[in-house]
């Protein structure tokens, strides 16, 4: 698709109430974007929504065809339609795939082996360690992981690739509207280091309608999906469905039955999710892919992550995901009281250790 084609296809996208339904019978009607932008408005009133047309119209009074993709340029962005060599193979086998998708970073990605990890935005402990940890481990082995840029799972689950390799985050708004907006420093790094993707023109907020429209990517782009927590009701489950409908895989790590964020993970594994307890069941389900060597940590929070101190790597070896208590800790190491205090403080300044109410330490990463 040249660029005049693709500054019109995105101009007519940006009409109100234009989705790939629309711009497919725009398509096929016309067979050429440029030629539907300057249409008369009795043809464009048998495809598009009457305030699409009156909003085309007011456009042409007023604006060149190419104001839509200069924006998108100048934010560093481009747009990749089913049309292009390059969109997404594994997308174009899902229902309704997007007619076109925006994009910031490196679009190989989507070519590689992608697994998506979600869950939870209200994660515990337990879940958001367990996304980082499954998340490092599988970049490491060179798998791209893919997620929904959201708090809580998806937002450890992006942080834990970044560490050993690289990502996919798939937002619900446009491209230039970050949402939650705490994830603004993560989505500038997954900017550099990975791929962030939309199909939602710039400046679309973050509706709740668009999130199912967004589960769907992040299935759609993946071999399978791993649920680390999520409720009886969760957007997770709804992905997981997708998944199943697109011929994806669907796993799940188990959790607490104590736990309300465990219910869902746990019912997915009773309806024949494969359980995932550690990265070995993951590579187990795919013998085909030719997994790479490990690679280790880069960096945590900016800190290298190290056992280099003896100490540290001792009270780590000790330390449990669900938690451990400091009287506890202070048993079984060979430390005394100021020792261990001074040593916990320093691991929860590197980002690796976090202490929870009544004096618990969890490990973080």
């Amino acid at each position: 698709m040249d660029r005049a084609e693709k500054a019109a296809l995105c101009e007519i996208h940006a009409l109100t109430g234009v989705g790939s339904g629309t711009l497919w019978k725009g398509f096929n009607e016309w067979g050429s974007f440029t030629e539907m932008y300057k249409a008369n408005e009795t043809d464009l009133r048998k495809v598009l929504p009457p305030e699409a047309v009156n909003d085309l119209l007011q456009r042409r009074r007023t604006q060149s065809s190419w104001d839509c993709l200069e924006k998108l340029e100048a934010h560093g962005f481009q747009a990749v339609s089913i049309l292009d060599d390059d969109y997404p193979v594994l997308l174009k086998s899902i229902p309704n795939p997007p007619f076109v998708i925006y994009c910031a970073g490196n679009l190989e990605l989507w070519t590689g082996f992608c697994l998506a990890i979600i869950g939870s935005r209200n994660a515990t402990h337990y879940g958001r360690t367990t996304a980082r940890k499954l998340s490092e481990e599988l970049a490491g082995h060179g798998v791209v992981v893919v997620s929904g840029l959201a708090r809580g799972i998806d937002a450890e689950a992006h942080t834990g690739a970044l560490n050993t390799g690289t990502t996919i985050a798939v937002l619900g708004s446009g491209l230039n509207v970050v949402y939650p907006r705490e994830n603004q420093a993560l989505y500038e790094r997954i900017r550099m280091q990975g791929l962030v993707i939309s199909e939602f023109p710039l400046d679309s907020p973050p509706d709740s309608k668009h999130f199912p429209m967004r589960n769907r990517l992040i299935s759609g782009l993946s071999r399978g999906v791993l649920v680390v927590e999520a409720r009886e009701r969760s957007g997770a489950l709804i992905t997981a469905d997708l998944a199943l409908e697109q011929g994806r895989d669907v796993m799940a790590v188990p959790g607490p039955i104590t736990s309300k964020n465990s219910v869902g993970t746990n019912r997915l594994i009773q309806q024949g999710a494969k359980l995932i307890m550690d990265i070995q069941d993951i590579i187990d389900e795919y013998p085909d892919y030719d997994w790479q060597s490990a690679a280790q940590p880069m960096m945590v929070e900016g800190v290298l992550f190290a056992g280099e101190d003896s100490e540290e790597a001792e009270i780590l070896e000790l330390i449990e995901v669900d938690g451990i208590h400091f009287d506890e800790l202070l048993q079984r190491t060979s430390l005394d009281h100021g020792t261990l205090s001074s040593l916990l403080l320093k691991l929860e300044l590197k980002g690796i250790v976090a202490s929870t109410p009544g004096n618990y330490y969890v490990k973080i990463r």
